[in-house]
């Protein structure tokens, strides 16, 4: 269990604060591979992550998730497929210290993708309008951990979500045209922030 009293017995400082972290796709860079929330997290700005060290948190300060989710934004027309597809084929999973807490479809942990999109030129390959379709409405919070089954981050344990996409032999995996489409375009990139909700716990300051 996470330390949430000093030694004199007093609470310790704890906050509600989201513990974040974001990986860049960038242009022409395939969508299908394996890669990790909070290991990397080295020279990235705050409005990247606001973890101060990779794969961990600093000596005293701790951690309770209560949710998860991934937000991603895209601004470009040329990559008005790519959201669908990498949420379509891909899984998430949290590990914290040895063990599996969570496992499943991105798409439960973006809480389904939406679209607003309009006619605005004449050029043949934007008059007409995108489509996606989708069942169920959108999700404010994708994963929640409520009651006693939220999931403690330690001081110094180690920790990371796992970003899988693409991965597996035919019918499952995706094919070149999708795996093109979810490329994303020359000058162009994709953000996808993995945030943990919860408290946390550090040292009375």
């Amino acid at each position: 269990m996470p330390i949430v009293k000093l030694p004199g017995g007093q609470l310790r400082d704890e906050i509600r604060m989201p513990l974040y972290d974001t990986i860049q796709q960038e242009a022409a860079e395939s969508p299908v591979g394996v890669r990790s929330f909070f290991s990397n997290t080295q020279g990235k700005p705050l409005s990247w992550t606001n973890l101060r060290q990779p794969g961990s948190l600093e000596t005293a300060v701790s951690y309770r998730i209560q949710g998860m989710a991934i937000d991603a934004l895209n601004v470009y027309a040329a990559n008005r497929q790519l959201l669908p597809l990498v949420t379509q084929f891909s899984s998430l999973r949290l590990h914290v210290g040895e063990k599996d807490y969570w496992n499943g479809p991105l798409n439960f942990a973006a809480g389904r993708v939406k679209q607003n999109a309009a006619v605005a030129t004449t050029v043949a390959a934007t008059t007409e309008s995108f489509v996606l379709q989708h069942f169920g409405d959108e999700a404010i919070q994708g994963i929640m951990f409520p009651g006693d089954h939220f999931v403690d981050i330690n001081p110094l344990q180690q920790f990371f979500v796992e970003w899988s996409c693409g991965q597996g032999a035919a019918p499952y995996a995706m094919t070149a045209g999708e795996i093109a489409a979810a490329t994303p375009a020359a000058a162009t990139r994709v953000l996808y922030m993995l945030s943990l909700k919860g408290l946390q716990r550090r040292p009375v300051q």
